[in-house]
């Protein structure tokens, strides 16, 4: 087992993403107004596509990087296909269904 290339280089790069996100925040903090929910379903689906779609790029992303390209594993990016598109599937209907929720009671 190479342990520093299969725990310690992931984890610190994790790390030093998150604590790059943090500094990079407290030295641009945000002074603009707060933006306000999308109006329109067309806004909405459009949110909702953005938001599943850069988290799937992102998934695989991690996926490619670590498990494929570090760890050497085989076949790591077709089980990530697979079950990213599911995952991404529930996730999308789950937001409409959630917006369809928020829209009936407003």
């Amino acid at each position: 087992m190479h342990v520093v290339r299969d725990v310690v280089v992931p984890v610190l790069s994790a790390y030093a993403v998150l604590a790059g996100a943090v500094f990079y925040a407290a030295r641009h903090p945000d002074a603009s107004t707060p933006a306000s929910p999308p109006t329109g379903w067309s806004a909405r689906l459009r949110l909702i596509a953005v938001t599943v779609g850069s988290g799937y790029v992102a998934f695989l992303a991690i996926v490619l990087v670590f498990h494929t390209w570090i760890v050497g594993q085989r076949g790591a990016m077709a089980s990530a296909l697979r079950g990213g598109t599911f995952v991404a599937g529930v996730c999308a209907v789950a937001f409409v269904l959630g917006s369809v929720v928020e829209a009936a009671r407003s």
